[in-house]
């Protein structure tokens, strides 16, 4: 048996659903407004992000001044985790080049291979100042720690 609505044209798990939507987009918001400049998928990486979390394997002897990373963009979250709502890691470590390009990009470790992936996909295309050693350039040895979240 069905009683008559006291509120005609209100449906309840329309405005629960609207509310939450609202709820989410207004959490969202004021999330990013407060958080500090943090990498989203495929925009331009963090300079400030990159040299907290980068470190290098080249003993520091090695070189006077190390890398300093200038541009590259963030990985993709690969497609296969984003379907399965996955979140993981992956440590890459590469060498930083004397003209600055990387190269010898290797996973070291990821919750997922398609993570590791996409980190080195992305790393392949950055480009820093090279560290350098009596002011030339040399190569380094780094690794760094990407975090993908859906």
């Amino acid at each position: 048996m069905s009683f008559p609505s006291k509120n005609p044209g209100y449906e309840p798990n329309l405005v629960d659903r609207g509310f939450a939507a609202l709820s989410l987009i207004t959490t969202l918001l004021l999330c990013d407004c407060s958080s500090p400049n943090l990498a989203i998928e495929s925009n331009p990486m963090p300079e400030k992000q990159v040299a907290t979390y980068m470190t290098s394997v080249t003993p520091s002897s090695a070189y006077d001044t190390p890398p300093k990373f200038l541009k590259g963009y963030v990985p993709f979250f690969p497609a296969t985790e984003a379907k399965r709502r996955h979140w993981g890691y992956a440590v890459v470590e590469f060498s930083v080049t004397a003209d600055g390009a990387t190269s010898d990009i290797r996973p070291i470790t990821a919750t997922a291979y398609s993570f590791a992936e996409e980190a080195m996909n992305a790393v392949q295309n950055w480009r820093f100042a090279p560290a350098r050693k009596h002011g030339q350039p040399v190569v380094v040895r780094m690794r760094l720690p990407f975090t993908f979240r859906s």
